[in-house]
């Protein structure tokens, strides 16, 4: 795998080959808890359940800074996490402070927490999870880029998606490559679907916005449909469903789309296993929950070369990669899967391959569980 040497540097940079006690105790801060959608709530919720199945002797206590509803309410979140960390730590049984971080305003919530953990003795994680980090980073106010600065030099490791935010940390915040590790995401194997699917019935999991290609993939449907082809296309997420809803009739394929709205990870796991493929057009990504979950399940993928995802996957063997906003390609793509059975084939075969080496929950999880070790 072309990233493999890359990856175990960063293993070594960041130390985790050296084996250390284990914590006793785990808080991971994140948005919405273990009912927080998106890749960072799939990630918190895997994290949590793993640690209360196999490592009991570790207690794991998820805390969400933020809430449903108006941001109003935040500080009585903030305040009763805090409360919450101060008595796990007083009572021996938190040690390590796990902050899932995404862009924007998740910065100044997490450094509360941070500046508490510290406060407290506790060893500090940053998991880094957002896909617009790089651009939020170069482009926002020189107040919110220090704080940045200060929170990613502040923590004990930073653990990043790819090599893209590996270097915005070391190249452009200074922090010491010791300090960084690469740490792609993992996701349970959902079990694999069936070989007879429709191979015209596409699928895209996701928050639905321009970010996400969403649009270029209907302009890609209507032109499919135009020629002829049985294309179908199923729409799992949120988002701006309305928009899609109207481009989709502007376009003459309101008959093609269906649009599920936000699904639960059980829905996600049945269209994952019951779909032709995985299309996920974005312009900007980490390394997407949605295209790991597919890889266990033998669902080929048709990408972008974005994020983490340039890194880990090659064209033509493990996925179709195509150009953020090129429809032309897009089309293309769409159209070669559907009609390729031996592509498909191979794709879900190394597709599996790929995700039994790299995006296992057991393997990940052990791997965290050293890395906290040595911050011990």
């Amino acid at each position: 795998m072309k990233y493999q040497g890359t990856l175990e540097a960063s293993l070594q940079n960041a130390r985790v080959i050296r084996v250390g006690p284990s914590p006793r105790g785990v808080v991971i801060v994140s948005t919405g808890g273990v009912k927080g959608g998106g890749g960072i709530g799939s990630v918190t919720r895997m994290m949590t359940r793993w640690i209360r199945d196999n490592r009991r002797d570790i207690h794991v206590e998820p805390i969400d800074p933020r809430g449903e509803g108006s941001i109003v309410w935040s500080p009585l979140y903030i305040g009763a996490g805090l409360a919450k960390i101060l008595a796990l730590r007083l009572s021996g049984r938190a040690d390590i402070l796990h902050l899932q971080v995404s862009e924007r305003m998740s910065f100044p919530r997490k450094g509360i927490f941070q500046l508490f953990g510290r406060l407290l003795g506790m060893r500090v994680v940053l998991h880094h999870h957002g896909a617009e980090l790089v651009p939020f980073y170069r482009e926002t106010s020189p107040r919110m880029k220090s704080l940045v600065r200060r929170m990613v030099h502040g923590a004990d490791i930073n653990i990043v998606l790819g090599d893209v935010w590996r270097k915005l940390l070391t190249d452009e915040m200074d922090l010491d490559p010791r300090k960084v590790v690469v740490r792609f995401n993992a996701a349970e194997n959902v079990g694999a679907g069936s070989e007879a699917v429709d191979p015209w019935h596409f699928l895209i999991v996701a928050n639905l916005s321009p970010r996400k290609g969403a649009g270029e993939l209907l302009q890609a449907v209507s032109r499919l449909k135009n020629e002829g082809f049985p294309i179908r296309l199923t729409l799992a997420g949120g988002g701006q469903i309305d928009r899609y809803k109207a481009e989709a009739g502007a376009l003459g394929i309101t008959e093609r789309v269906d649009f599920t709205g936000w699904v639960s990870g059980k829905d996600v796991h049945g269209l994952l296993r019951s779909r032709s493929a995985l299309v996920l057009p974005s312009y900007q990504e980490g390394f997407p929950m949605a295209i790991i979950e597919s890889l266990s399940a033998g669902l080929p993928v048709i990408a972008t070369p974005v994020g983490s995802i340039g890194e880990m996957m090659r064209h033509g063997d493990d996925c179709l990669l195509v150009q953020p906003g090129d429809v032309d390609g897009l089309t293309d793509a769409l159209r070669t899967m559907a009609t390729d059975a031996g592509l498909r084939d191979r794709l879900r075969d190394n597709g599996k391959a790929l995700y039994a080496q790299h995006f296992d929950i057991d393997g990940y999880m052990q791997r965290m569980i050293t890395l906290y070790g040595t911050l011990l």
